[in-house]
């Protein structure tokens, strides 16, 4: 079919001739010089000019012509044959052959579009995906010629790079373990040897300081997959807009995500960490001894009854920050949750959490109390502020600063992990506060579907797999009622042995008759 649609030709120059074989003369009635194309008599030579395709495309919808398809540059007639075969095929399945968008001109009019309707978190990871992966190792292709094999690259790539990134996180922990012990060194110095002692650990810091500005992240298993989700959604519409034939996202290889598993603070793991500074896991929770001792310690802290929200009621940082005073209920002791504010790259934005996370939260007495103490305290800041005219209003929003400016989500996480480090306790992160919320109520007796709901979980999987570590007292009891169980097993068996034993066995009145009948010795009354 495409034998008489190929052709060779090359980049000589020389006389033109028509295809008739009469010279073509320009105004002056003097033969052109140009290229020869196809009329050049070398191309009978195996070695010289290359090979083409010419293809005429299916027609458009409304049965008008397309342009032809053409590609040169094939060593020989065949290669140009099954490209052009290639082609055939791709324009009969729908695909826009035409087309010379590359995956960055799409991929950047792609996100351009999506921002209209999409949350500013997503549209941020969107980009930052665009900007530090797909453009670099994507980008110059043609959207028409992506395949699996290049993407599958990409990550392999990844996966190289964050052996280096690991490598280099291990030199700069060397460097600082060096700087320390040079600091060390110079302290202890005699004060003839001190100057020497210092120039060498000062040379030594400014190495450590220089290689930890360009620590690196690990891109791990999740990130790998978050990053192929953001490629997918882009290629479905590339599918759609019939720019690719296949979605070659979901053809490609991807680590294995293994979800970390939430740790309990034993007496066990803390001697670990102390001994080693490093967390059993990164998800880790208090004891409920642990949260009485923390509650206990920031109790005269300004922000209390916030802890105190996140830690009994397991509110996310954006869903606290957010909160107005329009959206709480304290007679019925109610909270709806219905916006949450968000960072990107630090700035804040007001977002709307998703479908399961907008919830009413039923808070506790004590909540309620502390609540309304933080209103009263509230007022009068602001009655204080405003006589200065120095009040900010921030949206009628709860938790704020003494003159009524919004806090920044960040600020909570920084403020909690002082007050943490501060306690002497365990390391725990302000999101792990919510997590130990799901297993201080599941420790409690609280029903599954209570604790999903109050935590904004799409699922009850979710609550139950990820959030609701269980408590030691509960492990120390259902390893108990296991054994309590195959107890009371064993001991109904022995009994139901002995009751059997005993049935066989004749009464002693047979026993005796037994006796003096085999001549035996009577027995005294």
């Amino acid at each position: 079919m495409f034998e008489d649609k190929t052709y060779k030709r090359c980049a000589c120059k020389g006389p033109l001739v028509s295809e008739d074989g009469k010279p073509v003369l320009d105004d002056d009635g003097n033969q052109k010089i140009g290229y020869l194309e196809k009329t050049c008599p070398k191309l009978k030579q195996r070695a010289h000019g290359s090979w083409y395709y010419s293809l005429e495309l299916p027609p458009n919808p409304d049965g008008s012509r397309r342009p032809r398809a053409k590609k040169g540059g094939f060593r020989t007639k065949e290669d140009a044959a099954e490209a052009a075969t290639k082609v055939w095929k791709a324009a009969q399945d729908g695909i826009n052959v035409l087309s010379k968008e590359t995956v960055e001109q799409f991929l950047r009019r792609w996100v351009a579009k999506k921002k209209l309707d999409l949350a500013v978190t997503t549209a941020h990871e969107y980009e930052r995906d665009i900007e530090l992966y797909f453009i670099p190792h994507l980008g110059k292709l043609q959207l028409r010629q992506l395949r699996a094999g290049n993407i599958q690259a990409m990550y392999e790539w990844i996966v190289r790079d964050n052996e280096r990134r690991v490598a280099h996180r291990k030199h700069v922990d060397g460097l600082k373990q060096q700087a320390d012990e040079a600091n060390a060194a110079w302290r202890a110095a005699p004060l003839e040897e001190r100057a020497a002692k210092r120039a060498a650990w000062t040379a030594v810091r400014d190495l450590y300081t220089a290689e930890r500005k360009n620590l690196q992240r690990v891109t791990g298993p999740a990130t790998m997959r978050s990053i192929n989700a953001t490629l997918s959604s882009a290629l479905n519409d590339a599918v759609e807009e019939e720019l690719i034939a296949k979605n070659y996202a979901t053809f490609v290889t991807l680590p294995k995500v293994t979800k970390p598993k939430g740790l309990v603070w034993t007496p066990e793991r803390i001697a670990r960490w102390k001994r080693t500074g490093k967390k059993p896991s990164p998800v880790m929770v208090w004891t409920t001894e642990q949260t009485a001792e923390f509650l206990d310690f920031v109790s005269t802290d300004r922000l209390f009854p916030l802890w105190h929200l996140i830690v009994f009621r397991g509110l996310r940082r954006g869903e606290a920050a957010a909160i107005t005073w329009d959206e709480l209920n304290l007679d019925r002791g109610v909270l709806h949750v219905t916006e949450q504010l968000v960072t990107v790259s630090y700035e804040v934005h007001d977002a709307t959490p998703k479908a399961d996370s907008v919830r009413d939260v039923k808070l506790d007495a004590q909540s309620v109390a502390l609540l309304k103490a933080w209103c009263k305290k509230q007022r009068a800041e602001r009655e204080e502020w405003q006589r200065e005219g120095a009040w900010v209003n921030s949206g009628n929003r709860v938790f704020t600063r003494e003159n009524g400016e919004q806090y920044h989500p960040q600020v909570f996480s920084d403020r909690w992990d002082r007050l943490v480090g501060q306690s002497g306790l365990p390391p725990v992160r302000l999101h792990d506060g919510r997590h130990g919320a799901g297993s201080q109520a599941f420790a409690a007796g609280v029903a599954p579907k209570v604790i999903q709901a109050m935590l904004g979980h799409s699922s009850l999987r979710m609550t139950m797999d990820t959030y609701t570590s269980i408590m030691p007292g509960l492990e120390e009891a259902a390893a108990e009622a296991s054994v309590d169980l195959v107890a009371k097993a064993m001991e109904k068996i022995r009994k139901k042995k002995q009751d059997e034993e005993a049935k066989d066995r004749p009464d002693s009145a047979e026993q005796e008759a037994e006796e003096d009948d085999d001549g035996g010795e009577p027995v005294a009354a």
